[in-house]
């Protein structure tokens, strides 16, 4: 429920107060867990008895309350208790004395569907080093009222994954390990002022082959963990700060930490509902296009007046393409092509859909174009459509304009007899009802090579919705595909 329950009054970090309905629609939406982020030491006294305001601790109770009556799993924490990051022995008594008093009031909750989290990233002070003890009054605490109830615990240095490799435990066997996830730092919080004095500056893309290979290095983490341990670790947070980053970046990102960490196991909380990073847009009253999709929900088609660019320029008498958008970092590979490049070839960033369907990141040098691809694995044929993977585009498409798009490919288990791959390639919008055209259907052979598809538009898209569509659900295949290129103003990339 993102900083909600953070600030002096709740509510006043970009956001509204939390509503009885919010729970309805994050369970229609098809989550089934929310984490509560609570700030208690500002509404506590920090001498004994460490009273935490009545008015709060009933609101506390209303908020998880709604939760639980909306089938929802509920994670209650301390988010936040700022004193016990400076001085961890010495407010360890008074954090203890707040949760004796949390767990007292939630007692009676159902133990599997309401767990607490005793503080939320360990940072400054607090660490590895005194993490056990510091921790030890507000466990016992809770024990004394519910000895069996699950109780997570993060690592030091803002729990992010690299504190698995340390993190100590308590002996209780009903202790869970957690870790955080936003990396790489410096593209989901760039711009993000609250990190100042090193705050990350804007313009960093994510989807290069160096961060699709930490993904795959990170996910070995998580499994590294749990073979050392025999405890799967739950992702409390991930997400992506929106200042600076598109929705269809924000989904990308998302997409690819699901599918990097999903093998593993580990239950995934993103960061978070409407204020911060939002997942649901409090003005629109609707949910965010794309980010449900990522996280592997049903997302029905949401109209294209939502995602449409406002103001977005026009053509210049240059001819190119109304709305383009393209980093100051490509426009010397701009410059080399023919027509006006209208994608990012550098990144592998892709939302896919489908439930039959799975991605990987392959690095090697060999592959033509870069050295990365993704491996696309379509386990079971029917509709083309029913499995694919969008490349966002960084212009519109304007009716009666020449779009093509070019792309390496090669296929490693094709289901057809032949044995090669299909992939069903079509330009079109993100949204309901998908209308597109230039729809062609592509024979992949066994060795790297590149393939083409051109068409003119019959119809303007706007930026924020324009994709090209590459699908693979027509048969069980594997399939590997390189470097993306996408033009405006020419018939063929290489000729």
């Amino acid at each position: 429920m993102g900083n909600s329950l953070e600030p002096e009054q709740e509510g006043s970090w970009g956001g509204t107060k939390i509503a009885e309905e919010d729970f309805a629609r994050i369970k229609a939406a098809g989550f089934d867990t929310v984490r509560i982020p609570v700030r208690w030491h500002n509404k506590s006294l920090d001498q004994a008895p460490y009273t935490v305001d009545a008015a709060w601790m009933d609101r506390v109770d209303e908020v998880v309350s709604w939760a639980l009556a909306a089938d929802l799993n509920v994670i209650l924490n301390s988010h936040h208790f700022d004193p016990i990051y400076e001085n961890p022995e010495g407010v360890a008594a008074w954090h203890g004395g707040v949760w004796e008093q949390i767990a007292a009031r939630f007692a009676d909750a159902p133990e599997d569907r309401l767990w607490f989290e005793l503080e939320n990233e360990p940072h400054n002070k607090l660490d590895h080093s005194n993490l056990l003890d510091t921790l030890a009054p507000a466990l016992a605490a809770v024990r004394a009222t519910n000895p069996t109830r699950a109780v997570i615990y993060g690592g030091e240095n803002w729990s992010g994954i690299n504190s698995l490799a340390t993190l100590p435990l308590p002996g209780d066997a009903n202790i869970y390990p957690t870790f955080h996830y936003y990396d790489p730092f410096e593209f989901t919080h760039q711009g993000a002022s609250w990190t100042e004095p090193n705050m990350p500056p804007p313009g960093r893309k994510f989807g290069s082959a160096a961060d699709l290979q930490q993904l795959s290095d990170d996910a070995d983490k998580v499994r590294a963990y749990t073979a050392r341990t025999g405890k799967l670790p739950f992702m409390g947070e991930t997400g992506a700060y929106d200042k600076h980053i598109s929705v269809p970046e924000r989904a990308a990102y998302h997409r690819a930490v699901r599918e990097a960490f999903a093998p593993t196991g580990v239950g995934i909380c993103t960061w978070a509902y409407a204020n911060t990073f939002p997942f649901f847009d409090q003005q629109s009253g609707q949910w965010v296009p794309g980010l449900r999709a990522a996280m592997g929900l049903e997302e029905p088609g949401t109209s294209a007046q939502t995602q449409a660019s406002p103001d977005v320029p026009q053509a210049d008498e240059a001819g190119e393409p109304a709305g383009r958008r393209l980093p100051k970092a490509l426009q010397d590979f701009d410059a080399q092509l023919p027509g006006w490049l209208v994608n990012d070839p550098t990144s592998l960033a892709m939302v896919s859909y489908g439930d039959t369907l799975s991605r990987e990141p392959i690095v090697d040098e060999a592959i033509p174009g870069g050295g990365a691809a993704l491996r696309f694995s379509n386990t079971r044929a029917g509709d083309p459509w029913s499995a694919g993977s969008n490349v966002p585009l960084l212009a519109d498409i304007e009716e009666g304009r020449r779009i093509t798009i070019g792309f390496f490919a090669r296929t490693l288990h094709g289901g057809a007899a032949d044995g090669l791959g299909r992939v069903s390639v079509r330009f079109q919008q993100d949204a309901y009802p998908y209308p597109g055209f230039g729809d062609r259907t592509l024979s992949i052979g066994k060795e790297w090579q590149f393939y083409e598809v051109s068409a003119v538009a019959d119809r303007k898209i706007a930026r924020r919705a324009a994709v090209v569509a590459m699908q693979f659900g027509a048969q069980e295949q594997i399939v590997e595909i390189g470097q993306i290129i996408v033009v405006v103003g020419a018939a063929s990339i290489i000729g």
